[in-house]
């Protein structure tokens, strides 16, 4: 019980799984009192918010699995008697009024004034128009969500009875490429000619429904109008089974319609979600930050309405963007095209490609300001030179001082320096965005993957130990082979313009992945240089933690990691023939007599010239042998850290390219 005090409230930010639709409901305005937060304080009990299930008796307390980290054995203690949770491994805690606002996503007061329902604390004490007009309410809720559950359900089972037997609906979705499962795991539905997709809070309540024509009607998309319970800028589609994601990931990928997520999520895309549209509200992306959204990967349609939609939304959120309390990104999807259709069309791979490569975004926004004097191939007019000036100017005035406005204007001066030169003159070459190319990845880890690519490139006293990883995304785990070939070739360890002449003739994904890699601004390269140690104990901390090393040390089965087969690689590969050839044309590698050395060239050609199960680490100079599974940590791999590469590895026998058994990563 509450001691009677009201002890200053600590909402834990960043953690949440579940929120509601975020529709402003209706509650009446200037309930919360402080004679009503301190009644809820007292009443609401810590472990009436948990499920029978849940909690397991542990002397005068109860334990449970905290939902703010990776917990293999229940951690989080759950006291009655002090009425709060709190976690011994991550150290979060909260007390009732904090639990159901991260748990359910709610706002400070919409948890207190639904304790106060679930408690019977009166929010309107003195005003019994008040009160009872906050009751109606709630009865017109519970009303309201009785009826749209039972429509769902006679919905899906009209479906599921099509699934079985055949109908309209069942072909619809063969010929969208939607599996019957997935239609189960979202509860699709038929009704009247139009697939229904749920429109789900994030507590996974529906409040409302979209309607796909499946035929010729119109329009094409139907919502549900606006009631009480639902507002389409109110609600995140796909929140629901997104949450967990976002939540571990930091990372949500925004695209426009509900088909568009069903088909990412099916895909492995777990993390999209959708703006029911092209506009984004404030409310919309609230929510999202409440789930613990660092960084988002705006993927709208590749229409000019997308476009347009992509423009108002960065516009929207660029206080944030150049404040640091958010990261954006944009995935600049083919014209014409949505998510759907890109997957439909060219497969899930085309759409990793695409994210791999996603436009910091103020690189995109001054790609689109700049596109005027691209267009065509007579120089711009000076009209168009003065509106395109005016226009940078414009963007470059809401930035502070710093890397992003320098950058941007050494970027607009170069632009319109090129297309006012005298005639005859040599135009100057376009330079990338150094300062902005930050990886635009999805997760921690690959933010560390990506930077150890930079690390390989800039600090050759790091590679032997970098090259011991395995790296899980695949365009990074093909580019630091490609690096390591380069390595071999390289005779005074400068890889950083080879990198780039590659990544050039390099197809998909890796391309991008090399060139972010390689180009660096000048002070970041210093700083590389000057703090190696560090950067480089940052990278492994992620990509291979070690007990001891500030958190628990948690070692994941070798079976629970997919084997990293040439099927993945070969591909990207074999279709990359003209980059290997342009590796011929590079100067030979020669030693300090001048000779050439011939084994570094077959060296780099290795990608290629073996498929038939070699477990030798590419561009290792054939010093080190890969462990197999019988030899955890086998060899001396000895480095700047040493024992560090205490890898195990499960070898695929029918492919070269082994796969580690990494640690389970730290939140």
């Amino acid at each position: 019980m509450s001691n009677g005090k009201a002890a200053p409230h600590r909402a834990i930010t960043g953690a949440g799984r579940r929120s509601p639709s975020g529709h402003p409901s209706g509650r009446p305005a200037g309930l919360l009192t402080p004679a009503v937060l301190e009644s809820v304080r007292e009443r609401a009990q810590i472990t009436d918010l948990f499920g029978p299930a849940e909690l397991k008796k542990s002397g005068r307390e109860f334990v449970a699995r905290c939902p703010w980290h990776d917990d293999r054995r229940p951690s989080l203690s759950v006291s009655p008697s002090r009425n709060r949770v709190h976690c011994f491994v991550c150290g979060k805690g909260t007390d009732a009024i904090g639990w159901l606002q991260d748990r359910q996503g709610l706002s400070f007061q919409e948890a207190v004034l639904e304790l106060a329902r679930r408690t019977g604390v009166s929010v309107a004490e003195g005003d019994p128009e008040a009160q009872a007009r906050f009751e109606q309410e709630w009865r017109e809720r519970r009303q309201l969500m009785a009826q749209r559950t039972e429509q769902r359900q006679q919905f899906h089972q009209a479906l599921l009875q099509q699934l079985e037997q055949g109908g309209g609906g069942a072909d619809y979705l063969q010929n969208r490429g939607i599996s019957p499962e997935t239609a189960r795991r979202w509860q699709l539905g038929i009704a009247g000619g139009r697939l229904t997709i749920p429109l789900n809070d994030a507590a996974g309540q529906t409040v409302g429904f979209c309607g796909r024509a499946i035929g010729s009607q119109e329009p094409k998309y139907r919502n549900s109008t606006g009631d009480l319970l639902f507002q389409r800028n109110g609600l995140v589609f796909g929140l629901d089974q997104a949450a967990e994601a976002i939540r571990k990931q930091g990372t949500a990928l925004l695209v426009e319609g509900p088909l568009d997520v069903v088909q990412l999520h099916q895909c492995g895309f777990t993390h999209a979600v959708a703006c029911l549209g092209t506009s984004v509200s404030a409310l919309q992306l609230q929510l999202l930050q409440r789930q613990g959204m660092k960084h988002l990967l705006i993927a709208l349609d590749g229409d000019d309405a997308g476009q347009a939609a992509t423009e108002r939304l960065i516009e929207q959120v660029q206080p944030q963007l150049v404040a640091g309390g958010l990261s954006a990104s944009v995935v600049q999807l083919p014209e014409g095209q949505d998510a759907d259709g890109l997957i439909r069309n060219q497969g899930p791979k085309a759409v990793e490609g695409l994210i791999a490569a996603a436009r910091h975004w103020l690189e995109w926004r001054l790609d689109r300001l700049l596109a005027p004097l691209a267009a065509g191939s007579a120089s711009p007019s000076l009209e168009t030179l003065q509106a395109v000036e005016q226009a940078g100017q414009a963007l470059i005035e809401q930035l502070p001082d710093g890397v992003l406005r320098r950058s941007a204007e050494h970027r607009l001066e170069q632009a319109l320096q090129g297309n006012v030169s005298e005639p005859g003159a040599s135009k100057p070459q376009p330079q990338t965005f150094p300062t902005l190319h930050e990886p635009c990845t999805a997760t921690g880890r690959q933010r560390a993957e990506h930077r150890a690519l930079r690390l390989f490139i800039h600090a050759p006293e790091c590679r032997e130990l970098l090259q011991c990883l395995t790296l899980q995304d695949p365009a990074c785990r093909v580019a630091m082979e490609w690096l390591s070939s380069l390595a071999v070739v390289a005779v005074d360890g400068c890889i950083a313009g080879m990198a780039l002449q590659l990544a050039d003739q390099l197809p998909g994904a890796m391309g991008p992945v090399l060139t972010q890699a390689a180009v660096a601004a000048p002070e970041l390269i210093a700083v590389l240089q000057r703090e190696t140690q560090a950067e480089l104990e940052a990278v492994l901390d992620v990509l291979e933690p070690v007990a001891g090393s500030g958190g628990v040390s948690r070692q994941e089965p070798v079976a629970s990691k997919p084997v990293a087969s040439h099927a993945d690689v070969l591909p990207i590969t074999r279709s990359a023939e003209a980059a290997v050839q342009s590796l011929d044309r590079l100067p030979e590698p020669r030693n300090a007599g001048g000779r050439v050395v011939p084994s570094a060239r077959s060296g780099a050609r290795g990608l290629h010239a073996d498929d038939r199960g070699s477990q030798q680490r590419w561009g290792c100079h054939g010093a080190h042998e890969r462990p197999n599974h019988h030899q955890a940590g086998g060899g001396d791999l000895s480095g700047p850290l040493p024992g560090r590469c205490g890898i195990q590895t499960a070898v695929d026998e029918s492919h070269p390219a082994p796969a580690t058994g990494l640690n389970a990563l730290p939140e």
